[in-house]
């Protein structure tokens, strides 16, 4: 049994409430220490490569190769892109696995080898927030430049 049956079974939701609440402020508190702060104006316009992470608690990461343009993507040269315009050429770290962004209607995802296609939210890129997955969960813990 862990905490959340324990409090939906034997604590009044008063009280669980509280826990929650606890919870979800010490996780804002925390964010700034261990994720990357997005700088002030962004992250600038061009390439970046979107580090990711795994959930829960891996440590396995996924790149991504991604337009960026501030705090979000690049929507019209993610869509030349994803229509078929060919990606520019980047070497990824190694050991680390590689994701390519696609666009189905009014979803962006990331394809990877091992567990295809996974939805990504459309919020800002902000390290600790951002996120997404389908058949598993990721986290963006960090942004990068390109360097192509």
């Amino acid at each position: 049994m862990d905490i959340h049956d324990f409090l939906h079974r034997y604590v009044p939701w008063r009280y669980a409430r509280l826990y929650y609440l606890a919870f979800a402020r010490l996780h804002r508190l925390v964010r700034p220490i261990r994720y990357r702060r997005m700088p002030a104006g962004g992250w600038g316009k061009g390439w970046r490569v979107l580090v990711f992470r795994y959930r829960p608690g891996s440590r396995r990461q996924l790149h991504v190769l991604a337009p960026v343009d501030g705090d979000q993507f690049d929507w019209e040269v993610l869509r030349r892109h994803v229509r078929g315009e060919p990606w520019p050429d980047h070497a990824h770290d190694p050991g680390h696995q590689k994701g390519v962004m696609a666009w189905a209607g009014h979803h962006t995802a990331v394809v990877t080898e091992e567990f295809g296609p996974q939805r990504l939210s459309m919020g800002k890129l902000v390290p600790g927030e951002f996120g997404g997955g389908v058949d598993v969960g990721f986290i963006l813990i960090d942004v990068r430049n390109a360097n192509i």
